[in-house]
């Protein structure tokens, strides 16, 4: 009869129950990648309050979320506006 006791099982990959617990395959990263990946897409380069929006945007719901990843990529395909201004004055301010 053995004695010896049993070696205790190890995993074959790396605890990862510390601070990023489950933080990769939260649906807030994939949202980030998603968001990451349609900018990447159409060329858009980020400045660090372009990636803080990514994170605000990665908190929202499933339906936002491909929302905006559905308006990033349509109005990379649209042809530039023949005005200026978003908003322009076709008639003058009452004085």
């Amino acid at each position: 009869m053995d004695t010896t006791p049993a070696a205790p099982a190890t995993s074959p990959r790396p605890d990862r129950s510390g601070i990023h617990s489950g933080q990769d395959t939260s649906t807030a990263h994939a949202h980030r990648l998603r968001l990451y990946g349609a900018l990447d897409r159409v060329c858009v380069p980020l400045a660090a309050a372009d990636v803080q929006a990514v994170f605000k945007l990665a908190e929202l719901d499933c339906v936002t979320v491909h929302a905006v990843i559905d308006w990033i990529t349509t109005a990379r395909t649209l042809e530039p506006s023949p005005h200026p201004h978003p908003y322009p004055q076709t008639h003058p301010l009452p004085g």
